[in-house]
């Protein structure tokens, strides 16, 4: 009877299961009945792109927690429905009329969804676009300002964060808030002094200076040498809690936080900008939000675009970026009414296995099997190809981004493009891998894994390389 039971569970286990080759089976096998996923979940799945046969596969339907995986889809359907030369445009516009070299007026902020206004990820001089707003303001002949400086932040609303985004993320970096103005990616770094283990740090200053906000310090230092440190705070409120542990004995240790009001700050930033360099402002600085007024007979002074759609893309995929992907995810869902499952469902797709609560896969409660995320890199490569936006955004294994230490050292290095995604318990990567003339496309997603993320990180690579 012992051994009946036995079988049957031999036939369940191998039911979910679909190689190419004794060998690959054996790989495998060895990969889940390791100790570090004796209680976890899953999804695997691995094709030929020549000839478009499976080489794995494991619960490929299982929906599960992707982590950054979910940027994919987020940066797929952005390419393949705007093009990679889509491009963000923010104009600077004012009413009234210039007299005297006076603005009888406000001059306004017209917010695009633009995330990378100032971002350090995309332009090499962080104040570049305020240089081209100033220049437009200059050959307008404008010296003095009468009226206020607005910026319209309202165009995808105020609710900034997702409500499936977990109260711990709030407040820090990777999980700003999106509004229709971004700047200086939405992010503030705090300065820390740190003295002898267990004892209280001290907060420096922050970069740029955030005047209004006001820190609670509970960081205590501490003897490990990790960043275990935490910004809390909600959207528009500048209380903010820093909480946790950072190392100790540090004359000054960095960590980042979200602009609470992005709108607001930027408001501000170029009034003071403006003053700076000669140009009076006599109103005040304020948000659409705090000042619902819209431009009457609005005149253009002048605009910035963005950097074209793919290299926003590349950023996302090899750093992963989160304040990026989630602007994104805004554009296609709030300003294009875009259904991502609907979307990738009516190009043939089974996306039944697709909920996204976000673009960039912050929360635990978003879900994607290998099978889908499989199908989207065929169409992508099908669509565009190596040479394409999508295929070129993905790092390198071993050598670039968030994978640049993945795979280093094994005859995968180099020849495989993956994103990878990571949260607590979450472990995933999917992408291209090249051998010789062969071609790839891969997923795997692991949740609920037990013990050290470095070790499963290396029995991951051994099951790679045993694939392919």
């Amino acid at each position: 009877m012992k051994f009946y039971f036995l079988f049957i569970f031999y036939l369940s286990f191998i039911g979910n299961i679909q190689l190419v080759g004794q060998s690959k089976s054996a790989v495998l096998n060895t990969f889940l009945q390791s100790d570090i996923l004796k209680h976890a979940a899953v999804s695997l799945k691995a094709i030929d792109l020549t000839t478009g046969k499976t080489i794995v596969s494991y619960n490929e339907n299982m929906a599960l927690t992707p982590a950054s995986n979910m940027k994919l889809v987020t940066t797929a359907t952005a390419l393949d429905l705007l093009g990679e030369n889509f491009y963000y445009e923010t104009p600077v516009v004012y009413d009234g009329f210039i007299q005297n070299s006076i603005l009888k007026g406000n001059l306004y902020i017209k917010g695009s969804g633009d995330p990378t206004l100032g971002s350090e990820f995309i332009e090499d001089d962080k104040e570049f676009f305020l240089k081209e707003w100033l220049v437009a303001i200059n050959k307008a002949g404008i010296k003095c300002i009468s009226g206020n400086i607005i910026v319209l932040d309202h165009l995808f609303g105020y609710e900034g964060i997702s409500p499936k985004t977990l109260w711990e993320d709030m407040g820090n970096y990777y999980a700003s808030g999106i509004y229709g103005i971004s700047v200086f990616d939405n992010m503030y770094r705090v300065y820390l002094q740190s003295f002898a283990s267990g004892s209280e740090t001290t907060v420096l200053s922050t970069e740029p200076e955030m005047d209004e906000i006001r820190f609670t310090n509970e960081i205590k230092a501490s003897e490990s040498n990790n960043d275990e440190s935490f910004i809390s705070g909600v959207p528009f409120s500048n209380a903010r809690r820093l909480y946790g542990s950072i190392p100790a004995n540090r004359s000054s240790f960095t960590i980042k936080g979200d602009i609470p009001d992005p709108g607001l700050f930027l408001a501000q930033y170029f009034c003071s900008y403006l003053k700076k360099n000669g140009v009076e402002v006599i109103g005040k600085a304020t948000t659409f939000r705090l000042n619902p007024v819209f431009p009457e007979k609005e005149k253009m002074l002048g605009s910035v675009h963005s950097k074209y759609l793919a290299s926003i893309v590349r950023v996302i995929n090899v750093r992963s970026n989160n304040h990026y992907a989630e602007a994104l995810y805004k554009e296609l869902s709030l300003l294009r009414n875009i259904k991502l499952a609907d979307y990738w469902r009516e190009k043939g797709l089974d996306s039944n296995a697709l909920i996204m609560f976000d673009g960039s896969g912050i929360s635990p409660l978003n879900a994607v099997s290998s099978g889908f995320l499989v199908d989207l890199l065929v169409y992508m490569d099908h669509r565009t190809g190596k040479t394409g936006a999508f295929y070129q955004s993905l790092p390198l294994a071993g050598k670039e981004g968030t994978v640049a230490s993945f795979l280093k050292n094994t005859s995968l290095a180099g020849k495989a493009y993956l994103k990878s995604g990571s949260l607590t318990n979450v472990q995933s990567y999917s992408g291209y891998i090249e051998k010789g003339s062969e071609r790839y496309a891969i997923s795997l997603i692991i949740n609920n894994f037990t013990g050290k993320r470095a070790d499963l990180k290396k029995q991951i690579e051994k099951l790679l390389v045993g694939l392919f």
